[in-house]
């Protein structure tokens, strides 16, 4: 089967954090013998894999190359609202993207389209569906709803795009009932339940990071707390910073790296620096995926304090987790959005509530001081991964979705 993937966020060169995810997937199920062509906005910066068995097509959608601007997570302001150059490119988008696909879908034979964000890319989809006929699927990511849920012009879109779509694919519970709200009960049928994925290591050894190494300094008999992600409201850094204190008073031996960089570091920066707790906490900035592996697999535990902010947005299920889980590294984390398909509390790893620095201090100082429980539910976190959640299951759950798409296309 030839499949086409449209998404705005996927890794411009080797080393790119940005839509990992998408790259991945992507790549497990050409494994499955699928021809696969990604499409995505140029980007100065755009130097594919040249090993990838994907084949790489960017379109541009404005000149010069230098504004290209739009997606590989630049498009939000703090994961809230659009940028006001956001809003005046975002027509030039649409229009690019979809002429962009129609050439791709003819001139290759595409039999599916495999959109990934309901907005912008599912809607570019279903036009191009409209005119040629292609059937599409959909994969949510949390912004495009959330962009849908605040603004009546993407939410008749997205509820277009969904009515279209021969399939919808959330990693959460909560993402995929804000989509059948918007788009009524009777397409909820269409919107299944899948998790992400993320690769399995062939061993469990630390990747190699010798920039990270020097820049953290690590001592020795330092103990790793990590937290990694884009530093907006969504991710709750806030309220772990607010735990430190407690935890410290515990396990003076602990040191948090918060990775990432975003809109919020500077203000997570005062935060600690307020709390005393400056020379305990890391902000290493953006890292480039083998620094995040390294920081993973090196942490005695992982921490995700996801929170829903204060406009409704949500996390998904963030691929940092499942790479932490594939490392063996135990996982704190919020009882929110798509982790409780991912860590089973008290097994693989711990559960707590949003919002709740006291109930995340408890637990991870609970850990810290077991370790015989942090063994076992390190263990139990990468057998979680190896049995379900890695991308070579998850890729076989889109193939047996891409086969009946395909096939009830045809009948139609």
């Amino acid at each position: 089967m030839k499949i086409a993937v449209l998404a705005h966020s996927f890794p411009r060169f080797p080393a790119d954090t940005h839509g990992t995810f998408v790259k991945s997937l992507c790549e497990a199920v050409a494994a499955l013998g699928h021809e696969v062509h990604v499409l995505i906005p140029f980007d100065p910066e755009l130097r594919p894999d040249p090993e990838t068995p994907l084949h790489i097509h960017s379109f541009r959608y404005i000149w010069p190359d230098r504004w290209h601007l739009l997606g590989y997570s630049r498009t939000l302001r703090r994961d809230v609202a659009m940028k006001i150059w956001a809003w005046l490119q975002s027509p030039l988008y649409f229009f690019f993207a979809q002429r962009a696909l129609r050439r791709l879908v003819k001139e290759q034979g595409i039999d599916l389209v495999h959109a990934h964000w309901h907005l912008p890319n599912g809607y570019v989809a279903w036009r191009v569906q409209r005119q040629l006929g292609t059937p599409f699927a959909v994969t949510l990511h949390g912004s495009d709803i959330f962009m849908a849920e605040h603004n009546a012009l993407f939410r008749a879109m997205a509820a277009g795009t969904l009515k279209a779509a021969s399939h919808v694919t959330s990693c959460s519970a909560d993402l995929q009932q804000r989509l059948v709200r918007i788009g009524g009960e009777a397409q909820g049928g269409k919107v299944l339940l899948v998790p992400n994925g993320t690769d399995l290591p062939p061993n469990r050894e630390i990747p190699e990071a010798p920039d990270l190494d020097r820049r953290l300094r690590l001592q020795r008999d330092e103990r790793l707390l990590v937290a990694v992600g884009r530093m907006v409201d969504k991710k709750g850094f806030s309220y772990l910073l607010d735990a430190m204190p407690s935890i410290l008073d515990q396990h003076p031996e602990v040191r948090l790296v918060l990775g990432g960089g975003g809109d919020l570091q500077p203000a997570l920066e005062r935060q600690a620096k307020d709390l005393g707790i400056a020379l305990k906490v890391d902000f290493p900035g953006m890292l480039d995926h083998d620094e995040v592996l390294a920081l993973v697999s090196r942490a005695e535990l992982f921490v995700m304090p996801s929170i829903r902010d204060a406009k409704g947005n949500i996390d998904g299920l963030p691929i940092v987790v499942l790479e932490a889980m594939a490392a063996g590294t135990p996982v704190v984390a919020t009882d929110l959005a798509g982790m409780p398909l991912a860590i089973d509390d008290g097994v693989s790893g711990r559960l707590v509530p949003e919002k709740d620095a006291a109930a995340l201090a408890e637990a991870v100082n609970a850990l810290l001081a077991d370790a015989a429980t942090l063994g076992s539910m390190g263990q139990a976190a990468r057998r979680k991964v190896i049995e379900d959640l890695n991308w070579q299951a998850v890729a076989r759950r889109h193939d047996a979705l891409y086969r009946r798409a395909v096939g009830e296309g045809k009948r139609g």
